[in-house]
């Protein structure tokens, strides 16, 4: 909190921030999770976890968009050895789908060759709606007959894909009512 306050930021917990943007914060939270293992030594407690947590979470925010340092620091705590929590990978899949722009496309690609649980994979099949490239959206197609459908349809919506309507159509009448909405706004706003 120290840190924080030295920048002009009042807190007294880490969760404060969780509805406010505070770009000012950005360069403290990077730091404390870029260091968190010097800071909090030894196994990765609950605590430290909760921690690691609450500096992703904070990560997720407007002013952290398109910024590398950021990108590659929610890279490494995703691949981090031993793997981090569910909720710690989730975060930082959830944090890096929000501030990676089009131009880190390759590394989102590379990412989705790696093993990834369910959940997790969801958040970068949503990520390829910012890029609006034939590349892009072959991938966001490769997902459609899989379980993350409805994540490959909003994708698809968002970057505008063209000639994908064929594909798209057959999931209209999906037994599962995310996927219809999805498939049915795909329709009505695709070319």
């Amino acid at each position: 909190m120290e840190d924080l306050a030295a920048v002009g930021v009042r807190c007294y917990t880490i969760g404060h921030f969780k509805a406010t943007t505070a770009p000012s914060a950005i360069p403290v939270f990077v730091d404390w999770l870029t260091h968190l293992e010097a800071r909090i030594p030894g196994e990765e407690t609950h605590h430290r976890n909760i921690i690691r947590i609450g500096l992703i979470w904070n990560l997720h925010d407007r002013a952290a968009q398109g910024k590398q340092h950021i990108v590659d620091l929610m890279l490494t705590q995703i691949r981090h050895q031993p793997p981090l929590t569910r909720g710690a990978q989730d975060a930082a899949l959830s944090t890096l789908s929000f501030v990676a722009t089009a131009r880190h496309f390759a590394q989102i690609v590379e990412l989705l060759a790696e093993p990834i649980d369910m959940a997790g994979r969801s958040w970068l099949v949503s990520y390829l709606g910012k890029v609006k490239t034939d590349e892009a959206r072959a991938l966001a197609v490769g997902y459609l007959d899989s379980p993350y459908t409805a994540f490959a349809l909003k994708a698809l919506i968002q970057m505008k894909a063209a000639g994908v309507r064929d594909l798209v159509a057959p999931y209209v009448g999906s037994q599962h009512a995310e996927v219809r909405k999805y498939a049915r706004r795909a329709m009505e706003r695709l070319a």
